[in-house]
Parts: structure tokens; sequence; C-alpha cells
């Protein structure tokens, strides 16, 4: 466990985190069905100029198991590359890493490619072979090719996870109308509380759990909405379903995985997790 510092620093590198939208791997799949759908149309014209009529499929079926391969193997990569950070183990320890999941991706690329043909051919009456191709020319045909993909997944996928990171800990624009006090009805009864009083919030279904220095209460919204409520305030998200006062705040710690865990000033901890460690950073600039 490392302790995180909470008073903010102008120059503090950002860690990204892999977590992407679903929007960005819809445009990922999109991208792989084009260079697939490219690689086929061209590999089946240039087989149609030496004057024979060959089937579209084997080509169709080459390039599409490539591209599953890739995507499969996708998260695989984001994971490692996740925990080769320069920041933590060094450049050195991050290049060596990369070096050794490079072979391995190559290695899972080409026997999940060739697995997927052989499961394929039959499907369109054919038979997949290597045609006396030692295994070892067809890992070095495939490996350069492989050896681009990865190197630049890595690269994309660590401009994208800072840009995303860095538009997460951008500090929200304050909003004037955020309220001081929330109601909290119970039955004919109605109270007033005041949000610097509440330490933190947790999502409770339609319901959020808002909890004090001595008690709970029920408000009935989601938490969702709350948090647009209280946008300009000190309340930050360090998880899926929690909230934190950052005036109750005092001190952090992150371990091994990412997931962090924050104290507050009665003693009790709030675990986070490092999908919204934007939040966490967002703590060392109350």
């Amino acid at each position: 466990m490392t302790a995180e510092p909470l008073i903010g620093d102008p120059g503090e590198k950002i860690e990204p985190d892999f977590h992407f939208p679903r929007w960005l791997w819809s445009l990922y799949v999109l991208m792989l069905t084009a260079i697939a759908l490219v690689g086929a149309t061209s590999f089946w014209m240039e087989a149609g100029r030496d004057g024979d009529d060959p089937s579209f499929w084997p080509f169709a079926v080459d390039e599409a198991t490539s591209v599953v391969a890739v995507l499969a193997l996708t998260p695989l990569l984001l994971a490692w590359a996740k925990r080769l950070a320069p920041s933590r183990i060094g450049w050195a320890l991050t290049l060596l890493g990369h070096a050794a999941g490079l072979i391995v991706f190559i290695l899972l690329h080409v026997v999940l490619m060739l697995l997927l043909r052989f499961l394929s051919y039959p499907l369109f009456g054919g038979v997949y072979g290597l045609d006396n191709e030692p295994f070892l020319t067809r890992l070095i045909y495939e490996g350069r090719k492989d050896s681009l993909t990865y190197v630049g997944l890595v690269i994309g996928a660590w401009l994208l996870a800072t840009l995303f990171a860095r538009r997460a800990n951008a500090t929200p624009a304050p909003q004037a109308e955020a309220p001081s006090r929330l109601e909290i009805r119970d039955g004919a009864k109605r109270l007033w509380l005041a949000t610097h009083d509440i330490q933190w919030v947790e999502a409770a279904g339609n319901y959020v759990e808002l909890h004090l220095a001595d008690r709970s209460l029920l408000r009935r919204q989601t938490l969702a909405a709350l948090e647009r409520d209280l946008a300009g305030q000190d309340f930050v998200r360090i998880h899926r379903s929690r909230l934190v006062n950052a005036r109750h705040v005092v001190g952090a710690e992150t371990n091994e995985s990412g997931d962090f865990s924050i104290t507050l000033k009665d003693g009790r901890r709030l675990s986070g997790s490092r999908r919204w460690r934007g939040g966490l950073n967002r703590l060392a600039l109350r």
C-alpha cells in the first residue's frame, strides 16, 4: 500500500486507467472489420489477376480469423500494458516487459488464428492446411505484422488512456445553483440537512443513503441525479455506488491493483475503485 498525498501538485503525473467507453470499443471493432474487408478483397483481386476465378470466402475467413484473434487478445494486452507503467517500474523494466509481451502476443495470435481457420474452413466445404509450411516460417511471417500491431495498440492505448484521464481529472466548474441543504422526507415529516454535514453518500437502489457523523438518512433519488445536483460542491465520485465529501477526508491509500481507500476524519475508511481514480486526484485539489 502506498500513501496518497492530499495536497495538489500541478506537476503530478496522471496515471492512465485503461477502461475505455463502449463507443470507443465499437469504433475499434469497426476499424478491425474494415481492415479485414480491405485485406480480403485486396488478396482476392490479386489472385484473380492470374486468370483464375478464386472463391472469395478463403480470403475472407483468413482475414476475419486474424482480426478476431487480435480482438480477443486486446483486453489481455491492455491489462499487461497497464502494469508496465514507466512511472512505477522504470523504462528498463517497461521495455523488457513489452519485449516479453510481444513474443507472447505473437504466439497466441498465430495459434488462435490457425485454430479458428481449422474450425472455420469446414463450414464452407474446405480444409485448411499449412501446405507443408513449417510453423516457424508462419510464425516469422505473421510476427512481422503482429509486431506493428502490438506497438500500435500499446502506444494508442496509452495516448487515449492519458487523454481520458486528463479529462476525468479536470476540475468541474462551480455551479452557483448547487443546494446548500437537502430536503429529507419521512412521511409527513420534513428535515432539511446541510450538505456540508454529509460525510459520504451511498447508492441504495432508487434511494441514496446519506451518512452523517451520528446517523444515516435515506433520500428518494438516484446517486447520479444527486451527483448532478451537488456539482460544484465538495462531493466527488470514488466508486460506482459512492460519493464522498472532500471536507471530511484526511488521507488515502492505493493498493497494487490501482484501487484505493480513503480515511475520514472520524477514522472510517471507504473503498474506491480504480475506474474512479479521477475522484481521488480531485480530492487533492480541494
